[in-house]
């Protein structure tokens, strides 16, 4: 979406998210997609990486049961959703198209408290994803993200910016 684009609706998103075949309780999901990106910026999913998506993917699915007061989602269901993402590098391309309906579908709500708080865990995340493992030792004092990490970082603040923005245009 381009800024001078209309703003994506979350009916939109959805319909989109549908022909990538994410539908029913996997949009749910759809706050990892900034995670996985950020995983494979760099060229390489490594362990220490997926172990932080791991946690990050166990307490999104326990505060998300919790907050609805029944089981929604199942780890099993959560890991197949992830394992689509992570058995192989997906296109680019399909992940900054993913990634630019997480904040349509799951930053979409009028608890502005809520948004900022799925918003911040999300960017910690990506950025202990980052910082989690580099591709080559020794790395300089500013090499401990590569560029395409600062990049993809950057790119991922920018689209939960623009929802904020848009958030506040509204009122």
């Amino acid at each position: 979406m381009t800024p001078e684009s209309p703003r994506l609706t979350r009916r939109k998103a959805l319909d989109e998210l549908r022909r990538h075949g994410i539908e029913g309780t996997d949009v749910y999901l759809m706050d990892i997609i900034p995670l996985i990106e950020m995983i494979w910026s760099d060229g390489r999913a490594q362990p220490g990486e997926i172990d932080i998506l791991e946690n990050f993917l166990r307490q999104h699915v326990e505060r998300l049961n919790r907050m609805s007061g029944y089981n929604v989602l199942t780890m099993a269901q959560a890991r197949r959703f992830v394992d689509r993402f992570l058995s192989a590098r997906p296109d680019p391309e399909l992940l900054h198209t993913l990634r630019d309906l997480v904040a349509p579908v799951r930053l979409a709500t009028s608890d502005e408290a809520l948004r900022h708080q799925v918003r911040d865990s999300l960017l910690a995340a990506c950025l202990d994803i980052a910082a989690s493992a580099v591709i080559e030792y020794p790395y300089g004092i500013d090499e401990r993200f590569n560029t395409a990490e600062k990049r993809c970082f950057f790119e991922i603040l920018e689209s939960f910016e623009r929802r904020d923005d848009d958030e506040t245009d509204r009122r």
